[in-house]
């Protein structure tokens, strides 16, 4: 591997240090043990006859690079990741004419699979797109500044939640390799947004379905598929969501409130409130009213 590029960041922590990380909560479960940057990165390249011994998580934020996993080939451009597994051979590099901009991580621990797997799938090298590889910066960052500080218990403990974190959203921010796959799923977040514009009115699924520019049984059908709860399940928790929000910040009344997120019949309103959480809307606005609870 090249070493010297210019801007680069690189952190590997100390044997000590890890030793030290694997007895605190939560780095037992995950724990990285090195990570960095690498911006345009030409000439980069990386081979390891014997893989290493720990999971390899790159992302590619610009750019472009390939690889090889015990002879399969994969590649990568920005917006796209790939997890490796421990004690694999492999290597990879970036483009000599669009080299990559990468972050990357080493990690174990005892949930180390657990969390490759969420985030990749089972297949030998898990690769991935996601949709706002901004995010993924900024949780990088967050990660990279807990290796600042020299290794204390607490920002080792926040490295590792920090990276826990990251994982999470490359998990929730992919988006289908299937380019028709990714319209279908635009789709169905374009009436998402729709039934957050307009909230305070009835919305019918046929108007849903149109906004999507799908038939009704399969816009049905798709938005399950993808949401895991039908169009109208989907409604009701926006409006419920934003009812909360409503009643712990304003003096609104309870009906005032129901007919502004759209149930115009407070009577429904009120089963609806009940039964998705638990208590009545009075109740709720009891318990989370701090504005009448003295100082301790």
């Amino acid at each position: 591997m090249a070493d010297g590029f210019p801007g680069e960041r690189l952190t590997i922590l100390p044997p000590a240090v890890l030793r030290r990380a694997r007895t605190l909560p939560g780095c037992r479960g995950l724990c990285v043990t090195h990570t960095g940057r690498f911006d345009h990165v030409r000439g980069h390249a990386v081979t390891r006859p014997r893989g290493r011994p720990e999971h390899l998580l790159i992302l590619c934020l610009d750019g472009a690079g390939r690889g090889h996993l015990d002879g399969d080939a994969w590649s990568l451009c920005g917006g796209e990741g790939v997890l490796l597994p421990p004690e694999r051979p492999h290597a990879y590099a970036a483009d000599p004419d669009n080299p990559w901009t990468l972050v990357w991580f080493h990690f174990t621990g005892i949930w180390a699979e657990e969390y490759a797997q969420v985030v990749g799938g089972a297949g030998r090298h898990r690769k991935f797109l996601v949709h706002d590889i901004e995010l993924l910066v900024e949780a990088f960052e967050a990660c990279y500044r807990h290796v600042l500080g020299g290794y204390t218990d607490a920002d080792l403990i926040g490295l590792s939640t920090s990276f826990a974190h990251l994982l999470g959203l490359c998990r929730t921010l992919q988006r289908p390799a299937d380019p028709r796959r990714r319209l279908t799923e635009d789709r169905v977040l374009r009436t998402i947004r729709f039934m957050r514009e307009h909230l305070g009115r009835p919305i019918p699924l046929e108007e849903l379905a149109r906004t999507a520019g799908l038939s009704l049984p399969h816009y049905s059908a798709t938005f399950k598929r993808q949401m895991n709860c039908s169009p109208g399940e989907f409604l009701i928790r926006l409006r419920l969501q934003k009812a909360c929000e409503r009643i712990e910040s304003t003096d609104d009344t309870i009906a005032q409130i129901a007919d502004a997120v759209g149930f115009g019949d407070p009577l429904y309103f009120s089963r609806i409130f009940r039964r998705h959480l638990g208590v009545t809307a009075t109740e709720y606005r009891r318990r989370t009213d701090y504005r009448q609870r003295p100082e301790s």
